[in-house]
């Protein structure tokens, strides 16, 4: 009996997100942060997670920073994850200098921050020096790549930039000044590291030492600084001075920044004087067991054949480019207004939403049709205005996108999802929009909005190396995105951002449609297009995931 009320009590708690009701816009934004929100970075990497709220605070801060924007959804942000973590865990030395932060542009709360900072490419590595705090106006200082090597070389160039304790000491600077400003920290010695022209010896010798508070780094670009400490003229490029002023040469092996910052750090252990200890090893972060198993139920269900699509899906597409995605432009005018509104206006026609969301496209296209451009900030405040009273995206999570683990699928498989049932459903009568209309607006939105930057320059080129300006009938169209589609599957296949859950196949497989191959494998092109007009066809989606069917046409 217990067994039988537990099990009860769980299937009630799985339903629970499934039955969810429409909130207002502030308490969906709050109802999808929480504590187990699952992010790519953690305090564990080096790498603070913050967002709309604490960013600003943090540029505030008098130290340089170094912040990746990133859409966690974005197979290159997944990919560049690990280089980013290995970055980070190395430079952990630098913390007395830098502090390393993250921004998840796919999160609802940050589309606002993420717009204000002109963020149009992930992964985006920005730079922002101590004096931030002075002009709220600075957006950074844009570090180019993802070469670790190139990173951490022009974050260090940048941060010597930005910090006194990287100007030159000068012949005429007083030694005892210098000396004297030891009394003000927890240094007992000074090492000055003699810096050639062209050379950046003393400054990557600096940060090689920030672990020892018990020394202060300084470089020396004229040899006579030198002399000031009562040195004899030497070929030695390093010395090391104590606070009484007593001063001598260091002999390091060869003339590298790491040798130095080994000798100074070795003359120091041999005085008991210990560097920080190092990042401890990363632990792996937790999603609570009733997370996974409410995960585990959905993926259950997801994987039974035959395969399904789901409205609750092409809901969260829809619903993440209306909240998030579009209100990351700063301004919308010329071309990228174009296909704003071309999206606007096949989502208005073709939508898969109930009647309020019908409503609101149309409300929400008549709003924009005549309009010569529009600020980013506006046209949300306009979705907001116009979605207000309105219980339209019931869906609180994706179903047939669910990834067996985070960042897996998810928005990017939605955008799929509904792109083959646009170009389904533009194939039925009454024929609203001309063969090509859907493909048209899909590159729009994979030039100017789509926020994985490598996904869509790869669409872009497929675009013209599939001469995507040659379909001439719907079915075309429909075969055209199938194909580009299982071209992005084979590409993909084995990458580390496949879900192994949902392998990327040649779609569709055997088992989903035995006649769309002949036994040679060869396509059955007559046989994939009847198949895909069934599966992606709007009275075969499934409700499963959506509290009620009621309300949809």
């Amino acid at each position: 009996m217990d067994r039988l009320l537990k099990t009860l009590l769980f299937g009630l708690l799985l339903l629970l997100p499934l039955l969810s009701t429409e909130v207002s816009a502030s308490a969906r934004i709050n109802a999808r942060k929480s504590a187990n929100e699952a992010s790519l970075y953690s305090d564990a990497d080096n790498v603070i997670m913050v967002d709309i709220g604490s960013l600003r605070p943090a540029l505030n801060k008098n130290n340089s920073k170094l912040v990746q924007f990133l859409n966690s959804f974005c197979g290159d942000c997944q990919r560049f994850a690990p280089i980013f973590k290995g970055l980070s865990r190395d430079l952990y030395k630098w913390r007395r200098l830098l502090r390393i932060y993250a921004v998840d542009c796919a999160q609802e709360r940050n589309a606002e921050l993420c717009r204000v900072f002109n963020i149009r490419q992930t992964p985006s590595l920005r730079f922002f020096s101590p004096d931030t705090q002075r002009n709220e106006q600075v957006l950074g200082a844009v570090v180019p790549g993802q070469d670790p090597k190139l990173i951490k070389s022009m974050v260090a160039e940048l941060v010597s930039q930005n910090e006194p304790i990287f100007r030159p000491l000068m012949p005429k600077d007083d030694p005892n000044i210098l000396l004297q400003n030891l009394n003000e920290s927890p240094a007992q010695f000074i090492a000055l590291v003699f810096q050639p022209p062209d050379s950046k010896i003393g400054r990557d010798t600096l940060l090689e030492l920030l672990p020892f508070k018990e020394v202060v780094v300084r470089i020396v670009e004229d040899a006579l600084v030198f002399a000031s400490f009562g040195l004899e003229p030497s070929n030695q490029k390093l010395a090391i001075v104590d606070r009484s002023g007593n001063a001598q040469y260091l002999a390091p092996s060869l003339e590298t920044s790491e040798a130095y910052a080994a000798t100074v750090g070795n003359f120091l252990r041999n005085l008991n004087y210990k560097p920080d200890p190092p990042l401890p090893i990363a632990v792996a972060s937790n999603i609570t067991e009733f997370l996974d198993q409410q995960n585990q139920a959905i993926l259950a269900e997801v994987l039974k054949p035959p395969l399904k699509v789901y409205r609750a899906d092409l809901e969260q597409a829809i619903d993440k480019l209306l909240h998030i995605e579009l209100r990351k432009w700063s301004n919308f005018e010329g071309n990228n207004l174009n296909a704003l509104k071309n999206i606007i206006t096949i989502l208005t026609y073709l939508n898969p939403l109930n009647k309020d969301g019908k409503l609101l496209m149309k409300d929400l296209r008549d709003s924009l049709i005549s309009l010569p451009s529009i600020k980013g900030s506006e046209f949300g405040d306009m979705v907001d205005s116009l979605e207000k009273n309105r219980k339209i995206f019931k869906a609180r999570r994706y179903i047939g996108c669910l990834g067996s683990r985070p960042f897996l699928r998810s928005f990017t498989c939605s955008m799929w999802t509904l792109f083959h049932h646009l170009t389904v459903q533009a194939a039925k009568p009454p024929n609203y929009f001309a063969p090509g209309s859907i493909l048209i607006t899909i590159h729009g939105f994979a030039k100017y909005f789509f926020g994985c930057t490598d996904c869509s320059e790869h669409f872009q080129q497929m675009a013209i190396r599939r001469n995507m300006s040659s379909v001439k009938t719907h079915d075309e169209e429909i075969l055209w995105l199938w194909e580009a589609h299982n071209e992005v599957n084979q590409r993909i296949a084995g990458d580390s951002t496949e879900d192994p859950k949902f392998p990327k196949i040649q779609f569709p497989s055997p088992d989903n449609c035995p006649t769309c191959r002949y036994n040679n494998s060869e396509w059955r092109r007559d046989e994939v297009l009847k198949y895909l007009k069934n599966i992606y066809d709007i009275k075969n989606l499934s409700f499963y995931g959506l509290p009620t069917p009621q309300g949809y046409d």
